[in-house]
This record gives structure tokens, sequence and C-alpha cells, in this order.
């Protein structure tokens, strides 16, 4: 079944691959109600867009009166992997006009080695930047990134930069 609403493409299908279109599948029933312009997924839902690709038990989606995406919102763990990034929590709202991707519930966001965890962080895909409320960050620096490290003599060193 493939359902076409401008920019969000609906498929229940095994695995999807980015496209410059959205696309949703999940094992369990899609509801769609036409005149509240919702959309609610259930069971192992996958959402695949260019930016990020998410996985979650539940996803809410309402558009507006034109069947654009306005708002995003899965439940009960949510994975949203972008580029190099790896947020985890029990809830995330997105929200399209913005960018804007709201983390709650044991969120964590990773980038490599490094970890931001906190009751609520929000990040920007289309930007470089986040936020954490309240913020605990873990930083691993590498050899090259100049950040002063911990030898295991207990000294103090300070990683070269090439």
């Amino acid at each position: 079944m493939i359902i076409h609403f401008a920019a969000l493409v609906m498929v229940l299908a095994e695995e999807p691959v980015a496209t410059n279109k959205t696309t949703i599948t999940s094992d369990g029933p899609l509801t769609f109600d036409y005149q509240r312009f919702t959309a609610e997924f259930e069971k192992n839902v996958v959402v695949v867009d260019a930016n990020m690709r998410l996985h979650a038990d539940k996803l809410n989606v309402v558009f507006d009166n034109e069947s654009n995406m306005k708002q995003a919102i899965a439940i009960g763990n949510v994975r949203i992997l972008q580029q190099d990034k790896v947020g985890t929590c029990q809830k995330a709202i997105f929200i399209a006009k913005t960018g804007e991707i709201l983390l709650v519930g044991d969120a964590q966001l990773k980038r490599g080695n490094d970890v931001v965890k906190g009751d609520k962080i929000t990040f920007w895909i289309n930007e470089d930047r986040m936020t954490c409320e309240p913020g605990n960050l873990v930083i691993i620096p590498t050899k090259n990134s100049g950040i002063p490290l911990l030898d295991v003599g207990g000294k103090k060193s300070t990683a070269e930069k090439k």
C-alpha cells in the first residue's frame, strides 16, 4: 500500500532507502484521520529521509492543510541516526519548520566517542548545534585534538595537533 502526500510518502516495506522524500514504515497498523490531518504508525516504526533515520515503537504525525508534515512525535525506544550522530530517548518531537528535534526521557546524543546526556536535548538537523538540560558531557580526546590528556602514570600531557 502506498499513500502519497506532497513531500511525504508512506510505504509499507522492509528496508526503506533515503531519497528526497520521507518514507515511514511500520509493522503495525496505520491510522489516518483526514479531518484532523494526523497519522499514527504503530510497532517497529522506521522513518527515512535525506537528513536522518529514526526508529521508534510509535509515531504520530501532524500535517498542515496542504499535506505537508508540520510535526512528528516518536514514542518508545527512540533512536535517531544523522550523519555521525546517534540520539536515543523515550520520546522525540520533530518540528519540520525549524528542523528542531527535542529528545526527552533518558536522552543521549553520541558523536564518535563523545556523549551528551540530559533530561532534555535539543538539536537542529540543518545546523551543527545542540543544547542539553542539565548538561552532562563526556569527551574522549584523540591524539590530534590538542585537548589535555591524562596518561597512565597520572601526569597530564597534551595531545599534539597535526
